[in-house]
């Protein structure tokens, strides 16, 4: 537990792919002086069968995940959105409240989050009830997310396909950080708020 009796704290880091969320919580972890455990999207989706993963696109990763590439926008660029059947739900469900686990036997927890949807952050809620969760937007230019999918070797496309939806879920952020004004470090401290954000 914190000081006073406060629950352990989670901050939950939600943005678009490459907007800079894993580094920003490995960064959190390097700069706090507790122990913040990390829990991503990616760890769930590390241990979903692949047939039931957007890998195979197989007829089974219907009911688990798919990549849904059959989209543009208006100015026609390609958009790739990760859909989720009900086997997909049921282990989002199963994930949210694996992760919530740590912080309720005592341990801080970093949430790296990219909603595949937005009714999933009040479940995501729901299984984080009665802890103290700070709530942190993870932003940065379209443009500069998607270079970054380049250089990461990615499908271009995820970071512009969740871009309408990933902050349409009605929650208030406690914090918002654009990870191109400052170092992953002083981004840190400013979401465990050790300094004030950087000027933009």
């Amino acid at each position: 537990m914190r000081g006073g009796g406060l629950p352990p704290r989670v901050i939950f880091l939600n943005g678009i792919s490459s907007a800079g969320k894993t580094t920003l919580a490995r960064a959190i972890q390097d700069e706090s002086d507790v122990p913040f455990v990390y829990w991503g999207i990616d760890t769930l989706f590390g241990l979903v069968p692949p047939n039931w993963g957007g890998g195979r696109d197989g007829p089974l990763s219907r009911d688990g995940f798919w990549y849904d590439r059959s989209e543009q926008d208006a100015d026609g660029h390609p958009l790739l959105v990760i859909r989720y059947g009900h086997v997909g739900l049921r282990m989002l469900r199963s994930a949210f409240a694996a992760a919530a686990e740590f912080a309720r036997g005592g341990d801080h927890l970093v949430v790296d989050e990219m909603l595949l949807s937005p009714d999933l952050l009040p479940m995501w809620m729901e299984a984080l009830a009665d802890l103290d969760v700070q709530l942190v937007c993870v932003t940065c230019p379209l443009a500069v997310a998607e270079q970054r999918e380049l250089v990461r070797g990615k499908t271009i496309g995820l970071a512009r396909g969740h871009l309408p939806t990933v902050h349409d879920h009605g929650y208030p952020y406690d914090t918002i950080v654009d990870t191109t004004t400052g170092t992953p470090a002083e981004l840190a401290r400013v979401v465990l708020g050790q300094q004030r954000p950087p000027l933009g």
